[in-house]
């Protein structure tokens, strides 16, 4: 059985809860459009392994 709407929604908010929370670990840290992509493309391939 697929997921629901409100489960997608609820994973969705998780996991930009968790890449602020990784953004946030350095917070005079400016980041180029290029690191948040390798950020969250690294983010993804984590949640693949599990």
């Amino acid at each position: 059985m697929p997921p629901s709407e409100k489960e997608l929604i609820m994973y969705q908010k998780a996991t930009v809860l968790d890449l602020l929370q990784i953004i946030k670990k350095e917070p005079d840290k400016n980041y180029t459009p290029e690191e948040l992509e390798t950020l969250m493309m690294a983010y993804i391939k984590g949640l693949e392994q599990k």
